[in-house]
């Protein structure tokens, strides 16, 4: 009997720990964004989101910044990401439709150019503790929300933020 009582209490640290490292969620009303026009059959999506760390170390925070809508059609625009530093965004869907991932340059790791003494222009890593990315997406009335991913090398594909859109 004396022994249940340690395994009990590693249990309920473990789970305490686990439930402090779940990605955060929230939601976005459509109805509430700035011309979101319900009844228009092409609209963009603009989301701004704001990334960072609290403590060194930690996961990155994440959240919603702004949300704008308007009229048109998207046009893939988007360079290829080849840092292996991103944010992944999976769009899933209320029907069975293919989901493809939207592929983001990390805003807390990159990779700049900068000219060397030498006269060569080189790339380093810039780490920062705070940044912002905006993407855009077609709005679709069967997407039910957004899975926001951080990949890095170190700790490879990390769930860390859920946007549930409501209609």
């Amino acid at each position: 009997m004396s022994f249940r009582l340690p395994i009990y209490t590693i249990y309920y640290f473990v789970l305490m720990h686990l439930s402090s490292c779940t990605p955060r969620q929230s939601a976005l009303d459509l109805n509430d964004v700035t011309f979101f026009d319900a009844a228009a059959a092409d609209q963009i999506l603009f989301l701004e989101f704001r990334v960072g760390f609290s403590k060194k170390g930690s996961q990155e925070e994440i959240g919603l910044v702004s949300a704008i809508a308007g009229k048109g059609r998207i046009k893939n625009l988007r360079r290829p990401v080849e840092s292996p530093y991103q944010i992944r965004i999976v769009p899933r869907y209320s029907v069975s439709a293919m989901e493809l991932p939207l592929v983001y340059q990390h805003p807390l790791f990159q990779e700049v150019e900068v000219p060397d003494p030498s006269g060569v222009i080189k790339r380093r890593k810039m780490y920062t503790k705070e940044g912002t990315f905006t993407m855009r997406m077609q709005a679709d009335r069967n997407i039910e929300k957004l899975d926001i991913y951080s990949v890095t090398p170190e700790r490879g594909e990390v769930k860390i933020y859920t946007l549930k859109l409501k209609r």
